[in-house]
């Protein structure tokens, strides 16, 4: 049986991603700087081989897809398992309006007891459940080949914790960067993670940003 490698790319920076409100299963579109990154990401990723590209159905991982795709003459498959967490009534709001508003929700999500089910929301079970249920039968339909995702930073979180071990419950201690690369091969069932968080291809946009605040 051959490894089935599969690229996960989180979308480009998102408005609300800058004003900090929790996105989850609603948008905002990408920034000036989020197009630049898909772009950037697109450029690299026409020096690698894929079979398949498949995304989130949310706006933002589209719209990177859409990017990517017309560098890799790749067609967008849609799939919402790839979806990012449904925050609930939390969505749209700041972490300091959800303490406003919905205090012991808050204090729920925060706590990351793992069967916390977020009003109108998911559970981080249901959230890892319906992220690798989805990945599994991506992977056994495309068996052997080369997977591109589009996806968001809460699935790749649950891709790190499943191959790692690392409890769902367990505060992050990793960073997950839009526009980032990262790879992991699967064989018999066993992921390997082989890449992780490569933005080497974003650094022209960090020197710009670098440059732009010293002029502050």
């Amino acid at each position: 049986m051959e490894k089935t490698w599969v690229t996960l790319i989180r979308h480009g920076e998102t408005e609300w991603n800058v004003a900090m409100r929790l996105q989850g299963i609603q948008d905002s579109n990408l920034t000036s700087k989020g197009l630049r990154q898909a772009e950037l990401v697109a450029r690299e990723l026409c020096n690698r081989k894929f079979d398949a590209m498949i995304s989130s159905d949310l706006g933002r991982a589209i719209k990177t897809a859409e990017i990517i795709a017309s560098r890799t003459n790749l067609t967008v498959i849609r799939d919402q398992t790839l979806r990012e967490r449904n925050f609930g009534i939390m969505e749209g709001f700041t972490r300091e309006e959800i303490s406003e508003k919905y205090p012991d929700v808050l204090s729920g999500y925060m706590k990351r007891k793992v069967s916390y089910k977020i009003e109108s929301g998911e559970s981080l079970a249901e959230l890892y459940n319906r992220v690798m249920e989805g990945l599994n039968r991506i992977i056994s339909v495309h068996e052997g080949k080369r997977i591109l995702i589009i996806t968001h930073g809460g699935v790749l979180d649950c891709i790190i914790r499943m191959v790692f071990n690392y409890p769902l419950s367990d505060t992050r201690n990793f960073t997950i960067y839009n526009a980032s690369i990262n790879v992991f091969s699967v064989k018999n069932k066993q992921w390997m993670l082989e890449e992780w968080g490569n933005v080497n291809h974003l650094q022209s946009i960090e020197k710009l940003d670098e440059i732009n605040r010293s002029k502050e």
